[in-house]
C-alpha cells in the first residue's frame, strides 16, 4: 500500500510513499523496546548531542525542507521556513540547552522532624513514547515533542499525518540520524494510528482533533496509559477602547489568517469594545486588502491543506451568511474557485451565538467581529466556548489585561500579542476544557516525558525511628511534640526536647 501526496494548491501529484501496514505494529514496538535500554543509559548530554546533530542537518537542508513543507501543505514558502523550520530549530536548541538540568535529580526540602534525611526527585524515561502529529504544521509539531521525548531517554514511534506523506517521508529520512530504532517513523491511515494506540505504549502524545483525541483517551484509559492531548480551539481576541487600534488590527489579521487559519491557536472570534468598533473594522479591512495569496516567498497566505477542511470552512461561512451575517471582505462561497484550495480571507460581522461560526472550530481564514460594552461582558463572551486553548487581550491598561487574563479559562494567553506564546519554549503549552489534557514545552512539559520518583533517603546509621514500634510510652511525648511544633506558638526548645525523648524511647 502507498500514500499518494498531492499539492493542495493545484492538485499536482507529488509522489507516492510506502505505507506501514497495521499488522507491523507488534514488530515496531518490539524494535522500539529493544533499542530503549541502550538509549536510556546514555547521559542527557550525550542524547542532546544527537539532537544538536539533527539541528545542524536541519539548517543545512532548510530550503529543501521548506520547499517540501510548502508543496505538501499549501502554505507559503516564508511560513514554511519561519514557523516550521525555524520553529523546529528553536525547539531543538531549547531542548539541547535545558534538558540536562531539567532531567537531573532535583533536591527538595525535608521537614525538620525528618532530621538526618534528604529528599529528591529522580527522573527516568517512561519507555516507548507514541507521538501522533498533525497535518497543519507537519514538521514542527512532530520535531518538538520528539526532541523532548528523546532527550528524556525514551524511544519514539512517530506517526505523522497521512495527509502530508511527503513530510512524513522527510521525517523518516531524518530519523536515520539517531541509533537504529530509537526514532521510528511510520506512515499510514487512521487504522495504523488505532493499532499503534492499542500497542500498549508507555506514553501517548497526540496533536489533532477533539474527536480523535477522545478515542485515543478511551483506549489509553483501559490500560492506564498517560497521555498528553493537544486538541482544538476557538480562541478569542478582545480589544478594549484604550488599545493601540492599529496594532490590534494588524494582530487580528495575522492571528486569524496565518497559515490560512489552520492553527490551533488561531484567532477565531474577535470582540471589540463599541467605542472603537467602527475604526477597528475599517483598519482590519484595510490590512486584509493588502494580503497576497500564493506560495512564493513574497506571498502572505497560502491555500488550505485538505479538501475536507476547505469544504468545512465553506459550509460554515455559507451557513453564517444564510442566518444574517454580513460579508465585509472576501467572496460569497458560491464564487469560490473549487478547482484549488485557496480561500480569500473572509471577515464577517453581525455574527450571533446561534451560528456554528460562533462556537464550532473553523480552522480556516475567517474572522468574525463582534462588539461588547463592559469588561465583565467581554470575559463572559470570550469564555463562551467548549474550548480553552488560548486567547489574547489588547489594552494599554496592563492591570486590566492581567485581570482579564486571570478570568479566562484557557491554557494560554497573550497580552497585546497574538499566537506567540506557543513559540516561547520556556512556557508550557496545552489547553483546558475540550482543548486537551496535559502540557508540553516548558519545564513541566518536558518533564511529562519522564517518570518522576519521589525519594526520601536516610544514611541508615541509626537503629530505630521515633515513629516505629513499639508505641509504648510515646503517646504523651507525641502530644508534647505536636503542641510545641504545630500549635499556635512554636516552642523550639520544648519541641527539640520532645523529639530527643522520643528518640530515646
Amino acid at each position: 500500500m502507498v500514500l499518494k501526496a498531492q499539492a493542495p494548491s493545484d492538485g499536482a501529484v507529488l509522489g507516492s510513499f510506502e505505507e506501514t501496514p497495521a499488522a507491523e505494529t507488534g514488530r515496531i514496538y518490539e524494535n522500539s523496546r529493544a533499542a530503549r535500554d541502550s538509549w536510556a543509559t546514555l547521559s542527557t548530554v550525550q542524547r542532546s548531542a544527537y539532537l544538536k546533530r539533527f539541528r545542524h542537518v536541519l539548517i543545512d537542508l532548510q530550503e529543501e525542507i521548506a520547499d517540501i513543507i510548502s508543496a505538501s501543505t499549501g502554505k507559503t514558502k516564508t511560513d514554511a521556513l519561519t514557523t516550521e523550520v525555524m520553529g523546529a530549530a528553536d525547539a531543538l536548541k531549547h531542548v539541547e540547552k535545558e534538558a540536562p538540568g531539567l532531567m537531573s535529580n532535583e533536591k527538595v526540602k525535608t521537614p525538620i522532624h525528618f532530621a538526618g534525611k534528604a529528599s529528591y526527585i529522580n527522573r527516568k524515561p517512561r519507555g516507548t513514547v507514541l507521538i501522533i502529529s498533525p497535518w497543519n504544521f507537519p514538521f514542527q509539531l512532530a520535531v518538538s515533542p520528539v526532541a523532548e521525548a528523546l532527550a528524556a531517554g525514551n524511544t519514539v514511534i512517530l506517526k505523522p499525518s497521512e495527509d502530508t506523506p511527503m513530510v512524513g517521508e522527510l521525517l523518516r529520512r531524518l530519523a536515520a540520524l539517531f541509533p537504529k530504532d530509537v526514532l521510528q517513523v511510520v506512515m499510514g491511515d487512521p487504522d495504523l494510528g488505532e493499532a499503534l494506540t492499542s500497542g500498549n505504549p508507555d506514553f501517548i502524545h497526540f496533536t489533532g482533533s477533539v474527536s480523535t483525541g477522545r478515542k485515543i483517551q478511551e483506549k489509553a484509559a483501559k490500560e492506564l496509559i498517560p497521555t498528553t492531548l493537544e486538541l482544538g480551539g476557538k480562541d478569542a481576541m478582545t480589544v478594549f477602547e484604550d488599545a493601540n487600534v492599529t496594532r490590534a488590527a494588524k494582530a487580528a489579521v495575522w492571528g486569524s489568517f496565518h497559515n490560512s487559519g489552520q492553527v490551533c491557536l488561531s484567532t477565531e472570534r474577535v470582540f471589540v469594545q463599541k467605542g472603537i468598533y467602527d475604526s477597528f473594522l475599517t483598519e482590519v479591512k484595510q490590512e486584509a486588502a493588502k494580503l497576497r495569496q500564493g506560495q512564493d516567498t513574497d506571498a502572505d497566505i497560502g491555500s488550505m491543506t485538505t479538501r475536507r477542511q476547505y469544504d468545512h470552512v465553506k459550509e460554515q461561512v455559507q451557513e453564517a451568511l444564510d442566518q444574517g451575517a454580513v460579508l465585509e471582505t472576501g467572496k460569497v462561497p458560491a464564487n469560490w474557485d473549487d478547482s484549488n484550495l485557496f480561500i480569500e480571507p473572509v471577515i464577517l460581522t453581525n455574527v450571533t451565538p446561534s451560528m456554528a461560526l460562533w462556537s464550532v472550530e473553523t480552522f480556516g481564514p475567517v474572522m468574525p467581529i463582534m462588539a461588547f460594552e463592559t469588561e465583565k461582558e467581554a470575559v463572559t463572551l470570550a469564555n463562551d466556548t467548549e474550548y480553552g486553548l488560548g486567547g489574547s487581550v489588547f489594552t494599554s491598561d496592563i492591570p486590566r489585561a492581567e485581570r482579564f487574563t486571570a478570568g479566562m479559562k484557557t491554557g494560554n494567553m497573550n497580552i497585546n500579542e497574538v499566537l506567540l506564546s506557543v513559540a516561547n519554549f520556556y512556557l508550557p503549552y496545552g489547553g483546558v476544557k475540550n482543548s486537551g489534557i496535559g502540557k508540553y514545552h516548558g519545564r513541566d512539559g518536558m518533564r511529562s516525558f519522564c517518570i518522576e520518583t519521589s525519594v526520601l533517603a536516610d544514611k541508615g546509621t541509626e537503629d530505630n525511628e521515633i515513629i516505629w514500634y513499639p508505641n509504648a510510652g510515646k503517646y504523651d511525648l507525641f502530644l508534647d511534640m505536636i503542641s510545641n511544633f504545630w500549635g499556635q506558638r512554636r516552642n523550639w526548645k520544648s519541641f527539640i526536647q520532645s523529639y530527643m525523648n522520643l528518640n530515646k524511647s
